[in-house]
């Protein structure tokens, strides 16, 4: 049977490397390869000079397919060494949203924690997330990472490698989420979905309380591949659970575009592999998951329709919302001023270019017609 299915998951290019330009045409040639109907685009930019790219590719790819791309806009921080003062985090979220983004990425990734130490329930963040909550902004809040990560003797190696093992240099696996529960208690109606299944997929009866504890939270099921093997290890209890919040749960790859280790086929190729595997896991009693045989959840039509489409439409709207040219192309070139002022951002700037020159030809093409 052939279903709908969005990703509502997908980021430009991989998180440690540098976006660029061609990374937009990856997206395209993705979406139509893997025959999605929507692709939601993420962008995490924080203070980093590579992520400068992100917001801008983010509008101009909605420009280009006003119908089937969503997107994300992350915000700006300060360098860290600044991140105590008070910062606009609020203004940018509004310019973001009323440009035309269609919710606010966040990320809390414990590989940031030894630069980014401010916790996101300071008074600092406050109006910020206060706007989103009143304003039932959808949010994108990557919180924490697997528990293996912080034992050398379970992170996978290709993890290992990434830099991605915390030690005892980092903050603990627990204050991942005794800080998202300090801040849920201030402001416990945040239209937000955790990824990752929230990294809980082997204490589901804790996800549970939680679920239940702030109904506004919604989960995606995009990968680490551990979520899959501690669902097959409790497959009657995991399929319950899906059957239980299955309008609550949004599919999701964490796919991206080429890169200079990989380029764009290659990428693409794996991205779909990956989609079919989670869904052989999702419809079927048997699957193979990366290469390994898991006991899958086989979940009814109803439930892989809520999980495929559904509720992603009903999180994040109906349709993508139209960009407003002129607001974009003010971020576009406020964002190339900060890449040209920084030493670090000189290769960027042919790429600012050629998004504005897409941007000023699809202007001229929208008003024409």
């Amino acid at each position: 049977m052939i279903r709908k299915l969005i990703d509502g998951h997908y980021h430009l290019g991989r998180t440690s490397k540098t976006t660029c330009y061609t990374n937009v045409e990856d997206l395209f040639l993705y979406r139509e390869e893997a025959g999605l109907e929507i692709v939601c685009v993420h962008n995490i930019v924080q203070w980093e000079t590579k992520n400068l790219l992100r917001n801008p590719l983010g509008a101009l790819a909605k420009i280009m397919d006003p119908q089937h791309i969503y997107a994300f806009g992350g915000v700006i921080y300060p360098q860290p060494d600044r991140q105590w003062e008070p910062f606009d985090y609020l203004g940018q979220a509004q310019e973001l949203i009323f440009m035309g983004f269609d919710g606010i990425k966040i990320q809390n990734k414990p590989l940031y924690k030894g630069e980014w130490k401010i916790p996101y329930y300071h008074e600092n963040f406050d109006s910020f997330f206060a706007w989103l909550e009143q304003e039932q902004i959808p949010i994108m809040f990557h919180i924490g990472d697997p528990k293996e990560f912080w034992d050398i003797n379970r992170i996978p190696k290709r993890m290992y490698d990434f830099g991605w093992y915390y030690g005892e240099n980092l903050p603990s696996y627990e204050s991942f989420y005794e800080e998202t529960d300090r801040l849920l208690e201030k402001f416990p109606k945040l239209n937000m979905t955790i990824p990752h299944f929230y990294f809980l997929s082997d204490d589901l009866k804790r996800l549970r309380n939680f679920m239940d504890q702030y109904p506004n939270v919604k989960l995606d099921i995009t990968p680490g591949g551990e979520m899959y093997f501690n669902f097959s290890i409790c497959q009657d209890f995991a399929r319950e659970f899906f059957l239980e919040y299955q309008d609550r749960i949004l599919f999701g790859t964490d796919n991206y575009g080429g890169n200079e280790n990989c380029d764009s086929k290659e990428q693409r190729i794996l991205g779909m592999r990956k989609i079919q595997e989670m869904r052989a896991f999702l419809e079927s009693d048997e699957s193979v998951f990366q290469g390994t045989r898991l006991r899958g959840l086989s979940l009814p039509e109803s439930a892989l329709n809520r999980i495929y489409r559904d509720n992603f439409i009903q999180w994040a709207g109906e349709k993508p919302k139209p960009v407003r040219f002129s607001k974009a192309e003010q971020m576009v070139k406020k964002y190339r001023e900060f890449a040209a002022a920084r030493e670090d951002g000189q290769d960027l700037l042919p790429d600012f270019d050629e998004v504005l020159r897409q941007m000023e030809k699809r202007r001229s093409l929208w008003e024409s017609n």
